[in-house]
């Protein structure tokens, strides 16, 4: 305990002169997915008190910007896409054959809304300010806060920890415009990934139902080579 203390009024001390927050919101981007263009697979497991199900994804990504969710599994929502262009998200179905204007808030699955899924970079939607320096699970942590550069985004602010000593996220509290504490997320199982260790499984828990659970597995992650028009709405069918 005493060297953690040490270690914390040295890591306060030095906190002026360290990196600015939106430098470290694109470090620990770099360590939840990453950056080019690239696709991975997502499994969700949904848990409440009374039940529990699974959703499989495919999500392809272009530079922050562009994304593609491909619903895999299970076979009565097999086909289903969410497609993001910048902050504007289109749902189809197949039974509508017509893409259909969403929004980032609105609930995917489970505990998971479509920005969950589709945004896969912070540093793009917020801009981030150091708040200080916490201890969790007995590591040194940059707590920031982010707020959102536009309405469009999934949430309007966020407490984040990032670890100091290798920029991993740890945990996120993600809060509405209200002020409300909607949800957090806890970030583990970093692994090899594209040449570097990036998290493997995001758990979000609801604020005030910490029963209500979503657990996101990532894997299969590949380098790919999309154009734009792989992500036109006018394709989705």
């Amino acid at each position: 305990m005493k060297k953690l203390l040490t270690m914390l009024c040295v890591s306060l001390s030095a906190w002026a002169a360290g990196p600015s927050g939106d430098d470290l919101v694109k470090r620990a981007d770099e360590a939840r997915f990453p950056s080019g263009a690239v696709s991975f697979s997502v499994k969700v497991t949904d848990k409440t008190e009374s039940s529990e199900k699974e959703t499989l994804y495919r999500v392809d990504t272009k530079d922050g910007d562009l994304s593609l969710v491909t619903t895999q599994a299970p076979p009565r929502l097999k086909g289903r896409k969410l497609l993001m262009r910048e902050n504007d998200l289109w749902l189809y179905l197949p039974s509508i054959e017509r893409p259909t204007r969403v929004s980032a808030q609105q609930r995917l699955t489970g505990e998971v809304a479509n920005g969950d899924i589709a945004h896969t970079a912070f540093a793009r939607d917020y801009s981030a300010e150091v708040k200080g320096i916490s201890v969790i699970d007995k590591e040194l942590c940059f707590e920031l806060l982010l707020t959102a550069r536009n309405k469009g985004v999934t949430y309007h602010s966020i407490r984040y920890w990032i670890q100091k000593r290798n920029n991993y996220p740890v945990k996120a509290e993600f809060y509405a415009l209200s002020g409300k504490a909607l949800k957090t997320g806890v970030y583990s199982h970093f692994q090899p990934v594209l040449g570097r260790p990036r998290m493997t499984q995001l758990v979000i828990t609801d604020a005030l139902k910490p029963t209500h659970q979503s657990i996101l597995l990532y894997s299969d992650f590949k380098t790919e080579s999309f154009d734009d028009r792989h992500f036109s709405k006018d394709r989705l069918g």
